[in-house]
């Protein structure tokens, strides 16, 4: 109670609650009216304060209150087991599970106990924060029972028991537990690391080794394993295909021994396949190459090569096909002359391997195109033909020569002209349509499989006249022992000229060959003829003249004007640099009869195959090719040109366009010198001193070698040329008038090196930070370092209070230029100073300026937030966002990152050091967006900062996304726009749907500005799903999508016209037609509902299924209304009602039958079913009846009556169903007949016979056909009627005709008649040839040829021709042709012929 009342007593207690993370307190209960109360309804767990406010009559008091905090807990449930894991001889493994329930307060640890067998007492062993223990120092072969209880801060959870447990050690023969190795095998890929974890068992724990193969496994930082308590685990990081294998384990104890083995398979891409690539066939299109498989498959077969190819002028590589199964392939369409490579690689399911490549190869035929024919020879000339004939090429190419081109052209034209129009086969062609006179010239191009060949040399021109007759046989006149004297008679026939000499040639016997005899013609004068002049026949030549007088003797120079001979080589290269050569020549030897006009100079790259012009006017023999790629291989050729033309080639050697020498080698390394300084002799010997000599020696060698060439006059010298780092002693002589000195003693050796000295204080040493225990200094390098390199700092300090300096670094010293000096001594006074060290030794040391008080400083946090974080933080969606916050307080600051509207991703990175903190969040997206905090904290004060990040993403997912309305063809959909817009603007939103039976999303549109849509043109009665989405600068966002599927439906149209079928006194039968349209979705039912006369109210009287109903239980004599509602899924349809009121009471009709046809037809065999329709009330009685009597009815024929309908059927129907038919309808009001007629249709029956013939002729009958084609449904119509034909007996052909008489323009034949003549005569016969070897048969006779013989002439002479010859007769009748005569040339006949000579000659 409170100690003062206020003056008036309490009347009651207000509680009050609040929780320790909010400020306002709750109202428990305002009128407590003891001294206690229990608060219920707390949240477990939760931490909090209370008061208690006292009231009176006045009003209500000051509040007590809770100084601390008050968790709503209790303690905890005990463990629910402990477990016995595992005993030795003198401890027990213990592990238990957490708790059911912790008491609302986290467990803070479990207590652990335990009690001797004989003994009651509980005996603590330990507290541990984890889930497991072991329990050591305990005696063996005594049982103990242990417990264990849960701390929290409520208290300790009841205690939970283990089983009794008897102290000693376990043994067990070591097991492997390979259950999660499936076959015990692992299988990885190329790349991947490889853990294999296998657990051990076995008292006491095993030693577990590892093998490979058979040898023990050699541990590497790559490979290797370790053996825990419970398990063995191989370890084999990126692995490789030769870590496959077996890999022996085994594991021993002291019970005993196990082994297994454990197969690693490592699958890779395969190797390249085995080469070299053979090219199998090779052709102008196509290439045929095949390889060996890879050795190494990657371990797992061998699914498909890839092929790829180029050509060599490209870089770029080009499928040819990728599932290529076998070692084999051919390459198509290749283009003829392309230079190619193909490369192979082999795919497994892993990927495809390194590729092997193939030589170069260039897509041409394996053979050549042929080379020239020999030099066409005219044979036979006349004023219109000339034969020629030629050789065939000295090569074929390699292929069969297919045949030859012939080509002429005039003497005096340029152009040549192909005359043969295919290919002749023949080394002979006659070439005709010659103009009389005109000298002509011919070649010849020989062709195979490759192609056409160069052509031949041209022949010599030949004028096309008719040729001179030989002269008659040369008689001798007279025969001395050096000459003969011939006698011959002139040509018959001069060719159409005047003869104007002869030529008489000799032939030595047997073997000699024909030579000119006749080289004086008259007496004045001699003449040599040399046909077809060549390069051979220059020279000089000697005319001898002899007769009895004596002789004289003349020389001749003969010169044949031709293209010059190539040019002397060899090629000479005068000068060569990086980018040109030049080069000289000799003239040709041989000038062809004309001066050399220029040389034609030419170039390659010897890379390709192309020769490029430099200078096709050169006038000397020596040029300069400029313009070249340094280090470039070329080669050169020279032509030689006069007015015939151009000489063959001269070509070069290969020659490198660089320069001819080398840049210089480095020089030495550079050194000055030494200074040698001595002293004056004690005694010049009497003499002045004239001057000295300095000798010098190597350490390395043997000789003094002298310094100076003259005397040195002073007492101190410069020696140059020494070796940097070699050792050297000197000394001294000196010279007087007399002569020259002991040498001195050597002095002691010195190194030729640069003078070294100690470097110079470090520069400015200051303190950068102090501790409670330890300094920060930091200083510069020192401005001079003595000519050597820094080795490193030497601190030193010096506590005031005693004044003594002592060394805080390695007596080396230290190579950074800070340093933190610790183990200082708090609260003292220190001073500090550097020096620096080189090779020389320690240097000059700095002080620090002043002294420093070792004790810590005490500073507030803060943090400097750079000007890009105080802005907002924009980072693409995927990356990676990173805040860097350099901070800054003493003590260090406790560091807590936070978010305002959520937590941090777990996946944050957050690193904390003594000068920054750095917040790193990977692969971002849309809800990383928002508010960082930074709140740093020591016992100097609080700082705290934010960065705002925004995450550039695609939106987030629309919401609240509902359907609005449907139709049944449209649905429109609404929406509001996404939390989170991924940073930019809403561009605009995406909808699409798919119907519920497919997997797709189509879209409907893209480009939606709105928060709604009404998709339109939707399959009426499908299902859809739709969905949402918001699109930005950065993508389409999620989507939000309908959770179910919507139906594409409205409520049905009304139902169709409505029928009142029946009525009675109690009851109306209606029935009506579908809706129109069902809205989309199955017509469930029908409501049919009525209203009585009066009545303004309808009620439902029936719900049916069909499209009728019967409507009972009604008032006779009362008046109705009726109506039909449609109902689908989506709801009822509007109603259709019946037109007129309808009274219920009983109807009475007049009987009526209406046939809807007079007569029926129908095929016999056919079935026929007759409907009547009938009418009446009450139902009338039908009667049928045929041909006027009654209807006799049977299984086939019978009748069949409903409501509305009499039915007669047929079946099978017979000539005898046709008939009329009569219907009678009756009942209490009257009756009523029809009639229907019934028509059988069958085939006729057959004609009356017998058969009689009324005229009998003996004439020919003329025929005319037509055709009719059938198939299984019948017979189609007929065809075009044919031509008349008469029926006689056919002709047999003629006798084989044979040539009589062959002349060159014509040919006479004969034959023998027909064996047959088709029972008429002969009347005449058609003659027909036709030309060898192509032509087609023709008519050569056009008149008719009555007698068996027959001359065809207009033939063209040397042309092969075959005849046939085919009778008719008198009926018209034509016969086959006979046989052929067989080829038959036209050309007169001639004999062999003969020569009669004089025996006294012979």
């Amino acid at each position: 109670m409170p100690l003062v009342d206020g003056g008036s007593r309490i009347t009651n207690y207000i509680v009050e609650k609040r929780e320790s993370t909010r400020k306002a307190y709750s109202t428990v209960t305002t009128n407590c009216q003891k001294c206690s109360f229990k608060v219920p309804n707390l949240s477990e767990g939760c931490e909090y304060y209370f008061r208690v406010l006292a009231e009176n009559e006045y009003g209500i008091g000051e509040p007590a209150e809770t100084t601390e905090p008050v968790k709503a807990s209790e303690a905890p449930s005990p463990p629910e087991s402990l477990n016995i894991m595992d005993v030795t001889r003198n401890s027990v493994s213990l592990a238990w599970p957490k708790p059911e329930h912790d008491g609302g307060s986290k467990i803070t640890g479990y207590v652990i106990e335990a009690q001797r067998k004989g003994t009651n007492q509980w005996a603590h062993i330990t507290t541990v924060k984890t889930l497991d223990c072991v329990v050591k120092n305990l005696t063996e072969n005594e049982e103990y029972t242990f417990q264990v209880m849960a701390v929290n801060s409520a208290g300790r959870s009841a205690p939970r028991e283990s089983r009794p447990v008897i102290i000693k050690e376990q043994t067990m023969l070591p097991e492997f537990d390979l259950r999660a190795i499936y076959q015990k095998t692992v299988i990885a890929k190329a790349g991947d690391n490889i853990k294999i974890e296998i657990p051990v068992l076995g008292r006491p724990r095993p030693t577990v080794t590892w093998k490979k193969e058979d040898q023990i496994l050699k541990q590497t930082q790559r490979v290797n394993y370790e053996n825990t308590a419970t398990a063995t685990i191989l370890t084999i990081n990126e692995c490789i295909r030769s870590d496959s294998g077996q890999y022996p384990l085994s594991a021993k104890n002291i019970v005993g021994e196990v082994s297994e083995v454990i197969t690693v398979q490592v699958h890779d891409i395969p190797g390249p396949p085995t080469g070299p690539i053979k090219f199998e066939e090779i052709s102008c299109d196509f290439l045929t190459f095949s390889w060996e498989p890879p050795l190494n498959d990657g371990g797992v077969p061998i699914s498909n090569y890839v092929v790829e190819m180029r050509q060599t002028d490209s870089t770029t590589w080009t499928e040819l096909a990728t599932t290529v199964i076998r070692t084999t392939f051919k390459a198509i369409r290749l283009t003829t002359g392309v230079e190619y490579q193909f490369r192979v690689k082999a795919q497994n399911r892993y990927g495809v391997g390194p590729a092997i490549t193939s030589e170069s190869v260039v897509a041409n035929y394996p053979f050549k195109v042929p080379g020239p024919p020999g030099t066409p020879q005219v044979i036979a000339v006349t004023k219109e033909t000339m034969t020629i004939s030629w050789n065939e090429p000295v090569t074929d190419g390699g292929s069969p020569i297919l045949g030859y081109h012939i080509e002429r052209k005039e003497r005096n034209s340029i152009v040549w002209q192909t005359v043969s129009k295919m290919l002749v086969s023949g080394n002979i062609f006659k070439s005709s349509g010659l103009t009389d006179g005109i000298a002509y010239e011919f070649r010849v191009i020989a062709e195979n499989l490759a192609g056409k060949s160069k052509p031949s040399k041209p022949s010599e021109p030949v004028f096309a006249l008719d040729p001179i007759d030989p002269p008659g046989k040369p008689i001798p006149l007279n025969i001395t022992r050096h000459a003969v004297t011939l006698k011959w008679t002139k040509p018959e026939y001069n060719g159409g000229f005047k003869i104007t000499g002869y030529t008489v040639e000799k032939r030595d016997l047997p073997n000699g060959r024909w030579l000119k005899a006749n080289f004086k013609s008259s007496e004045n004068n001699a003449v040599l003829t040399i046909k077809e002049a060549c390069r051979e026949d220059v020279g000089t030549y000697l005319v001898k003249l002899t007769n009895s007088a004596g002789e004289a003797t003349e020389t001749l120079n003969i010169v044949v004007l031709d293209k010059p001979g190539p040019p002397t080589g060899p090629v000479k290269v005068d000068e060569v640099t990086a980018d040109s050569i030049t080069i000289s020549w000799e003239p040709p030897k041989y000038d062809g009869g004309s001066s050399i006009n220029n040389y034609i100079v030419e170039r390659r790259d010897t890379s390709t195959t192309t020769w490029h012009i430099v200078s096709a006017t050169v006038a000397r023999t020596t040029i300069k090719a400029c313009r070249l790629k340094t280090g470039c291989e070329y080669q050169f050729r020279i032509a030689a040109e006069n007015r015939y033309g151009k000489s063959t080639y001269l070509t070069s050697e290969s020659i490198i366009a660089q320069y001819p020498f080398k840049v210089p080698g480095p020089p030495g390394t550079p050194f000055d010198s030494m200074i040698v300084v001595w002293e004056r002799p004690a005694s010049d010997g009497g003499s002045e001193i004239l001057g000295y000599v300095l000798e010098k020696r190597d350490k390395e060698g043997i000789r003094w070698t002298r310094c100076n060439k003259r005397l040195i006059s002073e007492l101190r010298y410069r020696v140059t040329g020494l070796i940097e780092n070699h050792d050297y002693e000197y000394r001294v002589s000196a010279e007087n008038a007399a002569g020259l000195s002991e040498p001195s003693p050597p002095s002691a050796y010195y190194k030729a090196c640069d003078p070294i000295y100690k470097p110079g204080p470090p520069n400015n040493p200051k303190v950068t930070d102090v501790t409670r225990s330890s300094v920060f200094l930091s200083w510069g390098k020192p401005i001079y370092d003595g000519g050597s390199e820094i080795q490193g700092y030497i601190v030193e300090k010096c506590d005031v209070s005693d004044g003594e300096w002592s060394i805080c670094t390695p007596p080396t010293g230290i190579k950074n230029v800070h340093m933190e000096v610790e183990k200082l001594v708090e609260k003292h006074e220190y001073k500090f100073r550097i020096c620096a060290v080189n090779k020389a030794g320690v240097g000059e040391h700095a002080d620090v300026p002043g002294s420093v008080i070792v004790e810590e400083k005490m500073e507030a946090p803060d943090l400097d937030l750079d000007m890009e974080l105080r802005k907002i933080v924009n980072v693409r969606a995927g990356g990676s966002l990173r805040l860097f916050v350099p901070i800054r307080g003493r003590p260090t600051p406790e560091v807590k990152w936070g978010k305002v509207d959520g937590d941090i991703r777990e996946a944050a990175i957050i690193d904390t050091t003594s000068s920054f903190t750095s917040l790193v969040l990977d692969n971002v997206n849309r809800f990383d967006s928002g508010k960082y905090t930074l709140t740093l904290e020591n016992s100097s004060g609080t700082k705290s900062a934010f960065v705002s990040v925004r995450v550039l993403d695609t939106p987030s997912a629309p919401v609240n996304l509902k359907i609005r309305e449907i139709t049944k063809d449209s649905v429109s959909l609404s929406w509001e726009p996404p939390l989170l817009d991924g940073g930019a603007k809403i561009k605009n939103f995406i909808i699409e749907k798919r119907e519920a039976t497919r997997k797709a999303y189509a879209a409907v549109v893209t480009n939606c500005h709105k928060t709604s849509w009404k998709v339109d043109q939707l399959q009426e009665g499908c299902y859809y799903f739709f969905r949402v989405s918001a699109e930005n600068e950065y993508g389409i966002g999620l989507p939000a999508e309908t959770s179910d599927p919507i139906k594409v439906a409205e409520v049905p149209q009304p139902p169709g016209k409505i029928t009142v079928d029946d009525v009675t006194r109690n009851s109306v039968s209606l029935s009506w037609a579908k809706p129109e349209h069902d809205g989309g979705s199955k017509i469930i039912q029908y409501i049919v509902e009525m209203q009585a006369k009066g009545s303004e109210k309808w009620s439902e009287c029936a719900r049916v299924k069909t499209l009728e109903a019967v409507v009972t239980n009604l008032t006779q004599g009362e008046e109705y209304l009726f109506r039909v509602m449609a109902v689908n899924e989506k709801g009822k349809s509007d109603p259709r009602a019946l037109a007129v009121p309808i009274v219920a009471k009983d109807l009475v009709i007049e009987p009526d039958v209406r046939p809807a046809f007079h007569s029926y037809s129908v095929q016999v065999g056919q079935d026929l079913k007759v409907e009547i329709p009938i009418a009446g009330r009450p139902k009338p009685t039908v009667t049928w009846l045929k041909d006027g009597q009654p209807l006799r009815q049977t299984t086939r024929v019978n009748v069949s009556d409903s409501t509305d309908l009499t039915i007669l059927n047929l079946k099978e129907t017979s000539k005898e169903d046709s008939g009329t038919y009569e219907i009678t309808v009756a009942n209490v009001v009257g009756q009523k007949s029809a009639s229907v007629e019934i028509i059988t249709l069958d085939k006729p029956d057959p004609p009356v016979g017998p058969v009689k013939f009324d005229e009998i002729s003996a004439e020919r009958i003329e025929y005319e056909f037509r055709v009719s084609a059938e198939n299984i449904v019948g017979v189609g119509r007929t065809s075009k009627v044919s031509e008349c034909y008469v029926a006689r007996d056919p002709c047999d052909p003629p006798g084989r005709p044979e040539a009589i008489i062959i002349k060159r323009s014509s040919i006479t034949l004969q034959w023998t008649k027909p064996e047959y003549d088709g029972g008429s005569k002969v009347t005449g016969y058609i003659v027909e040839k036709r030309d060898l070897p192509d032509g087609r048969w023709m008519k050569a006779s056009f008149t008719n040829i009555i007698e068996t013989q027959f001359t065809v002439t207009g033939l063209t002479e040397d042309q092969r021709y075959e005849f046939r010859v085919i009778a008719k007769n008198a009926a018209g009748a034509i016969s086959k042709p006979s046989d052929s005569t067989g080829p038959i040339t036209a050309r007169d006949e001639v004999e062999l012929p003969r020569i009669s000579m004089d025996p006294k000659y012979k």
